[in-house]
């Protein structure tokens, strides 16, 4: 008898008001990848919305899901979608308009089948089970105090798999799907915000002072 593969799971989302509702569909086991950035950028981000408390770790990690744009639906509220690029390159950074829950990060194309889910909007059990609980880290040295001994991520690896997703792309056009994106047009529901350089300068001051009180807490 031929053993039958198991069946998606999935993984729901609400952000804080209520306003977006989306649903990750993921298969089992997941194909995926769990990492936490350290990053300025994503602590950038997290500073931007005001959100830091939610969205960072005690090192100022962001824990983020990259996967297949195709496998997140957005059931609700599309258009209450905004996004921003704290860099003014093409890393566009969503969350919802109203209540500044922070959704994922993607590329400004669809040509890119990425999605890199931001988990602090999720529920922390129901994820780890559907994904697991492995993760590895990127750019400690931008985080607070000592994270210890923890996997690093190998960068070549992760820009492999985003070649790979790239090109199963070509050939599945589904795969190019994203509920971010407008599917005739290929561009994004939200017109991305660009951060002046005043204001990212105000951003990364109020960074630094919350990574010093974060290392001062351990």
């Amino acid at each position: 008898m031929t053993p039958t593969a198991n069946p998606p799971q999935s993984l729901d989302f609400q952000c804080q008001c209520g306003a977006i509702q989306a649903t990750v569909h993921e298969s089992a086991p997941p194909t995926g990848r769990r990492l936490v950035c350290h990053c300025n950028d994503c602590q950038a981000f997290a500073h931007y919305l005001s959100q830091e408390k939610l969205m960072l770790d005690d090192h100022a990690g962001t824990h983020v899901y990259h996967m297949d744009s195709s496998k997140f639906e957005i059931a609700k509220g599309r258009d209450q979608l905004a996004c921003v690029t704290v860099t003014g390159g093409p890393l566009l950074r969503w969350y919802c308009a109203t209540c500044k829950t922070p959704i994922a990060n993607t590329l400004s194309s669809t040509r890119f089948v990425f999605l890199s889910l931001i988990l602090s909007g999720f529920d922390r059990g129901k994820t780890d089970a559907l994904l697991g609980q492995s993760v590895e880290h990127v750019a400690i040295a931008s985080g607070a105090g000592d994270p210890g001994k923890v996997k690093t991520a190998n960068m070549p690896g992760m820009l492999w798999n985003l070649l790979v997703r790239t090109i199963k792309a070509r050939f599945n056009p589904e795969l190019k799907k994203s509920p971010l994106f407008d599917d005739d047009t290929g561009k994004p529901l939200a017109v991305p915000i660009k951060l002046e350089k005043a204001e990212r300068l105000a951003i990364d001051e109020k960074a630094d002072i919350y990574r010093e009180v974060l290392a001062e807490a351990q």
